[in-house]
């Protein structure tokens, strides 16, 4: 029970607690825009520069569930305090980097906050609010971590149009710092005095089997496939992915619970959200390059060709709800991917000149479709889950979208890579190689949509099977 003073500060706990979830999503594609600068401070390429990001979002995800579980166990002020302070303090790491490798420790380090922050906010909004004001208070707060990722780019840009990427790390170090205060003199005390049971081997198993896939096709095609190092990280990669499989299969408290794959619906639109992040991923990432490399465009005029995606999304997410009363939700994943597809035909189109209406158009189709896409395929998979298992439904979905992330990030890179390597051997100019590179990376993302299309049309059928008098 929280007191009557608790209960009128509830709406400052729930802005201190959705904030720390606004910072962690919105750092994970604040950095997207800073890449290319990031790259040519450092003197690296592509290939290297994505693992600023993809070192945040693997740590970020490898923890949310040891975090999650220390929320019931410990001071929630203390914790969410303590996330905030981590979170500025890989902030301002960030910010005085002296070299690529201090800036990936850095990023690792504000990882650890953000996960903090982002496994226990919704814990902490449920805590104080109760009945219908606990559902609209958790939509608020996801709705603004929506915001958050979709704002991330633009922010970035117009911070880094006064002056370099450093700056992007600032607001994070002053609000992290404004946060700890607030969390340690507002968030109530809570602690569920019970018994600590979690799969910490698990958990390892899982960051080892992630990290040498991620490796694997990141670097395969300049070390080598046939190298030691990429055999010796291939079986890595199997050795430990079998022994996390059959961890998980006989704990009682597990990481991932494999029961739940059973059901179709569960499988198919798991895959299919995983699929899906390979595709959207894939312009995230190399959108930023292609405008500030070859189309010369400044930071900020870079995050104003990604506000399309940003807008559509919002739009289309927001009417969800109402579209899914006309609309299952499994029609709407499929909606959602041909729209995605869609767009990256029309990326397609894109060259080494500029062509806004061409930019604008596919940005427009890629979010409109991730807005019907995403809400949509998060509604049908917790909905297949049993009562009870809801919570654990969740958390593997989010771990499928970040691994879909981390894999969209990786294999499109590689991808380009590639091809661009490929080009310059064959005498193409920098610019010319840059735009064959970009498009067998687009090449590729239609060919996921196409998959996550195919899976997403197949957990329709199965959910239509299994639930008849839904439809």
């Amino acid at each position: 029970m929280f007191s009557n003073q608790t209960d009128k500060i509830k709406w400052i706990i729930f802005t201190v607690s959705a904030i720390g979830g606004f910072l962690a999503m919105m750092d994970s594609n604040t950095v997207n825009v800073a890449l290319y600068e990031i790259a040519n401070d450092f003197n690296i390429g592509i290939n290297r520069a994505q693992w600023a990001v993809t070192a945040y979002i693997l740590i970020l995800s490898t923890f949310l569930t040891l975090f999650g579980k220390l929320n019931d166990l410990v001071s929630r002020k203390n914790l969410y305090a303590l996330g905030y302070l981590v979170f500025a303090l890989g902030a301002f790491f960030n910010s005085v980097s002296i070299n690529f490798i201090t800036l990936i420790l850095s990023r690792i380090i504000q990882a650890l906050g953000a996960s903090i922050l982002l496994s226990n906010n919704y814990a902490i909004i449920s805590s104080i609010f109760k009945g219908n004001k606990r559902a609209k208070a958790l939509g608020f707060s996801t709705a603004l971590m929506a915001l958050a990722g979709m704002s991330g780019p633009m922010i970035g840009g117009f911070l880094m149009h006064y002056t370099n990427w450093r700056i992007i790390f600032v607001p994070s170090i002053v609000i992290g710092l404004i946060g700890a205060y607030f969390s340690k003199k507002y968030i109530p005390e809570i602690v569920h005095k019970q018994e600590f049971k979690f799969d910490y081997p698990g958990m390892i198993y899982l960051l080892i089997t992630t990290l040498s896939m991620l490796l694997i096709i990141s670097k395969g095609h300049s070390w080598g496939w046939g190298s030691t190092r990429i055999i010796v990280l291939s079986a890595v990669f199997l050795i430990f992915g079998a022994i996390f499989y059959n961890q998980e299969k006989k704990i009682q408290y597990p990481v991932v619970n494999f029961e739940l794959f059973q059901s179709k619906v569960f499988r198919y639109g798991n895959f299919a959200l995983l699929i899906a992040y390979f595709a959207l991923f894939t312009n995230a990432i190399l959108f930023p390059f292609y405008a500030q490399r070859v189309l010369n465009l400044s930071p900020l005029m870079t995050a104003i060709l990604i506000l399309p995606f940003s807008l559509m999304f919002m739009i289309l997410a927001l009417l969800n709800g109402k579209m899914t009363k006309k609309l299952h939700s499994s029609i709407l994943m499929t909606t959602g991917t041909i729209l995605i597809i869609l767009g990256y035909i029309v990326f397609t189109t894109v060259n080494e000149n500029l062509t806004y209406w061409n930019i604008i158009i596919a940005q427009a189709l890629i979010g409109a479709g991730s807005g019907c896409y995403q809400p949509s395929v998060n509604a049908l998979v917790v909905s297949v889950a049993p009562m009870g298992k809801m919570g654990i439904a969740s958390g593997i979905l989010a771990m499928f979208r970040n691994v879909g992330m981390l894999l969209g990030i990786t294999i499109s890179v590689s991808i380009f890579d590639f091809f661009k390597n490929n080009a310059l051997s064959n005498s193409c100019n920098e610019i010319r190689a840059f735009i064959v590179g970009y498009h067998y990376a687009i090449y590729f993302a239609i060919f996921f949509g196409i998959i996550c299309a195919i899976l997403s049309y197949m957990a329709h059928k199965a959910y239509k099977h299994e639930n008849p008098t839904n439809f």
